[in-house]
């Protein structure tokens, strides 16, 4: 191709596409993931704060199920809380635990190291109340860097179980 100019010709090169990225296109998505990497990268790697969460996460959910189970089987349902472990069972001193619902195992959670409890009993009655009735806050203490120390609370008139 080319254009006329004062009768003269002038070649035109057709401009390809162009592909690939350029030097700075590169340079800035290496140092994009390269800043990602260094801020996100250490909270996947120290996995101690996600299984305490999860552990916090497990005992609530024993705790709830032993007061869902008491109001179903219309009769007391116990939590046994240790330093280290939360369990529910159908005597108190949770002798008999109960049945994950899932699993079919005994219904207890094991905390992970660095992570303490303060250790306690009570029911729950046949209406889903705990027994003494009474407010309970079950403490969990943690010793892991950047985790947080948590409570699990068992309001007294109604049962309900929240953080």
């Amino acid at each position: 191709m080319t254009l006329e100019f004062r009768n003269r010709a002038i070649p035109v090169m057709k401009s390809g596409c162009g592909r690939g990225f350029t030097l700075i296109e590169m340079v800035v998505v290496i140092a994009i993931l390269g800043l990602l990497a260094a801020v996100i990268g250490p909270r996947f790697i120290g996995r101690d704060a996600f299984a305490s969460r999860g552990f916090y996460d497990e005992a609530q959910s024993v705790v709830r199920y032993a007061q869902k189970t008491a109001i179903g089987w219309r009769r007391p349902v116990f939590v046994c809380v240790t330093a280290t472990v939360v369990s529910a069972g159908t005597v108190s001193g949770c002798g008999t635990l109960l049945v994950h619902p899932a699993t079919g195992a005994a219904l207890t959670t094991t905390a992970p190291s660095g992570v303490t409890l303060t250790p306690t009993s009570f029911g729950f009655d046949g209406a889903g109340r705990p027994s003494p009735n009474a407010q309970v806050t079950i403490a969990i203490a943690s010793t892991i860097a950047g985790d947080t120390a948590r409570q699990i609370m068992v309001e007294a008139e109604t049962g309900y179980v929240h953080p």
